[in-house]
């Protein structure tokens, strides 16, 4: 009997050791520093004009579209003129925080080329302010991320 009971417990004790603990997936993470992905949120933070454009979804589409349309009309036609054009196909990754007021802070962008990725840092520092987005009632700091193709921002 000893024979039985001693590997059985080994077992439960392994089974038991390695288990992963339940998580709600449908709570959204918040990163340590109180700041929430902006497609997560519940009333995520708005351009103008986006607020009444029906859906979340389309909300934030609109908001996304804006801020795209925002970065080709500031674009400086210098710059784009000095890019070669072997960048023309790369990507470009905008990452920034929109604060508890509304206003960009932390913009970080990642591309191959030096100009064009301190164009688009100018460029969207300057952004317009946005409605407060709020997440289970209280006004939090809203993380943003946006992926470009170069060939579209050189376009006028």
């Amino acid at each position: 009997m000893k024979k039985f009971i001693i590997p059985a417990l080994i077992c439960l004790t392994v089974q038991f050791g390695f288990s992963q603990k339940a998580t709600d997936m449908s709570t959204p993470k918040v990163s340590p520093n109180g700041t929430v992905n902006f497609s997560v949120m519940d009333n995520a933070p708005q351009l103008e004009g986006c607020k009444n454009s029906g859906t979340v979804k389309q909300q934030n589409k609109c908001t996304a579209a804006k801020i795209e349309s925002f970065i080709q009309q500031n674009f400086n036609k210098d710059i784009a003129r000095s890019i070669s054009n072997n960048t023309v196909n790369n990507a470009v990754y905008v990452r920034f925080i929109i604060d508890k007021q509304g206003n960009v802070q932390n913009v970080g962008v990642r591309t191959n080329n030096s100009n064009l990725k301190a164009e688009i840092e100018r460029i969207v520092k300057t952004l317009p302010s946005f409605s407060r987005g709020t997440h289970k009632g209280t006004n939090v700091n809203v993380s943003y991320s946006l992926n470009l193709k170069a060939d579209r921002l050189l376009r006028k």
